[in-house]
């Protein structure tokens, strides 16, 4: 951590990329694997060498997004500036003139971490984040202090009921990854042609709440800036039954995944085969 915040940014990213590098080749084999079988699924008529490629930028990419989490002490206004550009970012203020608060869909892709930071430094907004509690107090502690550090409040996911509809209550924003159904209870869906289980509590949530629910997904360029880019806001059609409105949401909410992944298979880092249902709990 403190090598990653001291030292220039090009170095920086320099390193991560050489330790990414010996993670794809020595390390991880078993998370190798798992993506490159990923990539198979939503790249089928590719050759072998584009996964093998992609594969490889997934692995350096996850090494970039830790050695940026790290410096987020260096993400002050100044740098968003410099280093971001957004689109759509007027569904957000929309939102907040309703004045019931905007529940973010977005997904482990890319940097999701900045798209949060960008909104608590640069538009001054209150940002809530739902996030799982780590098993090691010590990583746990570590993780909630670089989010604080920059005004964002970490919401755990066995708390996230009544405290993500307190926020919203109070009109803030709560971005929740709604990519990895954690406690298998979520609802299977068609996902590159093939079933696979989403959770319910985002869609649930914005639905029960009131609040906007929007799709949105932080993009990396090659230079190592970024895009922040609010997709069409999810509405619910008054005819459905709470069930079939959750189910809609979801749904809506995969479409634009499934566009992300697809023009950017390199920023997809999960390590775990997404269509195994035995990666639950």
């Amino acid at each position: 951590m403190f090598s990653t915040s001291v030292l220039p940014a090009r170095f920086a990213y320099w390193v991560s990329i050489r330790i990414a590098d010996l993670g794809y080749f020595l390390g991880d084999i078993k998370g190798r694997k798992a993506v490159m079988r990923n990539l198979r699924h939503v790249l089928p008529n590719e050759p072998e060498t584009r996964i093998i490629y992609e594969a490889r930028w997934v692995f350096r990419n996850w090494g970039k997004y830790f050695t940026e989490f790290f410096r987020f002490s260096c993400f002050d206004k100044t740098y968003f500036l410099r280093h971001t550009s957004t689109v759509n970012l007027k569904h957000i203020t929309s939102a907040l003139r309703a004045g019931k608060g905007c529940v973010i869909m977005s997904a482990h892709v890319s940097n999701w971490e900045l798209g949060a930071a960008y909104y608590a430094v640069r538009m001054g907004l209150k940002i809530n984040v739902v996030a799982a509690r780590h098993k090691s107090e010590k990583i746990n502690k570590l993780f909630v202090d670089q989010r604080n550090a920059m005004g964002i409040n970490v919401i755990y996911t066995e708390e996230a009921g009544v405290k993500v509809l307190r926020a919203l209550k109070n009109n803030e924003i709560v971005c929740i990854l709604s990519d990895r159904d954690v406690a298998g209870t979520g609802i299977e869906v068609d996902f590159f042609g093939k079933k696979c289980s989403f959770p319910q509590g985002p869609v649930r949530l914005a639905i029960k709440s009131g609040a906007m629910c929007l799709p949105g997904f932080v993009t990396r360029r090659t230079n190592d800036s970024f895009v922040i880019e609010m997709k069409e806001p999810i509405i619910f059609p008054e005819n459905l039954s709470k069930s079939e409105k959750v189910e809609y949401g979801i749904k809506e909410y995969v479409k634009y995944l499934e566009e992300f992944i697809r023009l950017h298979p390199e920023e997809w880092p999960v390590f775990y085969d997404v269509w195994d249902e035995k990666w639950h709990g």
